[in-house]
């Protein structure tokens, strides 16, 4: 499994970054998550709950079975 991790107070663009966070999703908050390209929200927030959401329902593991290719 790969990932992408963009640090937005080290990039150059960083400011430019969360503006368009802004603009398509309504936030500017980091971590901003996304599997599979959905957005799952933030730690514990977001439109699917957030990570801590997703693994105390158990659905983290699922979630991220859908995207791994072996």
């Amino acid at each position: 499994m790969s990932y992408t991790v963009i640090e937005v107070d080290e990039v150059v663009d960083g400011k430019a970054i969360r503006a368009e966070m802004a603009e398509l999703f309504g936030r500017t908050s980091v971590p901003a998550i996304w599997i599979g390209g959905r957005f799952v929200g933030g730690c514990n927030d977001g439109p699917m709950g957030g990570i801590m959401k997703l693994e105390e329902k158990g659905e983290l593991d699922v979630l991220l079975e859908g995207v791994v290719s072996i």
